[in-house]
């Protein structure tokens, strides 16, 4: 599917703050939004923002209306997800592609990896695996991390470079970036919103999961054929995911990897670590395992 590429954000941009997924805290959403208004933009929160079912930001219906009213009105400049929990992937039902033709800059990661993907795959536009508004933002992102994802939203650079750390299989690819949360990515598969990974650069990271959980999920990847023609494999953080036996996170990408005639790398620095460097989803990249480097080598705004 074409891409089609977001409006940069400009000086006093309207950013539109929508619970997809978890239900949020108020006190963390007011630090959030004051980041957002110390970087010069206004910010509105949607209708249905501290709607609360449970663990559920409220009603399916009711979370989907937030994020199409914000893609529908054209004084809102772009969407930052304020968490992420559990429950993007029941608001699929409710969203047509043909609702989301207009590009706008969307922003969030963990349970919104489910949207990031769906809104590229399906409808072509460009989104951002980026810091939310009520946990990175309400907390404080590090130098590099605040400049990376202003820097790249303002559409301040086109093109940067970050350091990786080792390679599984070297190598070299070019592609746009799918995937996110693994542990979310596997939930898409068997359902009509399943993940596609040809060509593509697959990136992968989770939180709080045992190796064994991280295998069995990597595993079903394989066997569903999402890691038969990826371009390349870009690993990132993959947070308290620490085992406490022989076989940790390095043994088992050797071994699901050993085959792959793609270059796999670890050590992007994004998702549930302590610094989410922002990764546009749909711009063009390039992995260099061997030489430990992610570029992106186009302004994923316009």
């Amino acid at each position: 599917m074409p891409v089609h590429k977001p409006p940069r954000l400009r000086p006093g941009a309207r950013i539109g703050v929508i619970a997809p997924a978890g239900s949020v805290d108020r006190a963390a959403v007011a630090a959030g939004v004051a980041a957002l208004r110390a970087e010069g933009f206004e910010a509105e929160l949607g209708a249905n923002l501290f709607q609360s079912n449970g663990y559920l930001a409220g009603a399916a219906e009711l979370r989907a209306r937030d994020l199409l009213e914000f893609f529908r009105r054209p004084d809102i400049d772009a969407i930052f997800c304020a968490r992420g929990g559990f429950g993007s992937i029941q608001l699929l039902p409710y969203l047509q592609p043909a609702q989301l033709e207009s590009p706008k800059i969307f922003v969030g990661y963990s349970d919104i990896t489910i949207l990031l993907n769906w809104l590229r795959q399906f409808c072509g536009l460009v989104t951002f695996h980026a810091p939310m508004v009520a946990m990175d933002l309400a907390r404080g992102l590090s130098a590099r991390a605040r400049k990376h994802l202003w820097d790249v939203l303002r559409g301040e650079v086109r093109q940067w470079k970050v350091a990786l750390g080792e390679a599984v299989k070297p190598g070299r690819a070019e592609g746009e970036i799918a995937g996110g949360c693994l542990s979310l990515l596997v939930t898409t598969l068997g359902t009509p919103y399943e993940i596609d990974t040809r060509g593509k650069i697959l990136f992968l990271e989770d939180v709080g999961e045992k190796p064994y959980r991280i295998e069995r999920m990597l595993t079903q990847l394989q066997m569903a054929g999402k890691l038969a023609q990826p371009a390349g494999v870009l690993l990132g953080d993959f947070t308290d995911c620490a085992g406490e036996g022989p076989r940790g996170l390095k043994e088992i990408f050797a071994d699901l990897f050993a085959a792959a005639d793609y270059p796999v790398a670890m050590g992007m620095q994004a998702g549930h670590g302590p610094e989410n460097l922002a990764l546009p989803l749909g711009a063009a990249m390039a992995l260099d395992s061997r030489g430990a480097t992610l570029t992106m080598l186009e302004a994923p705004v316009v």
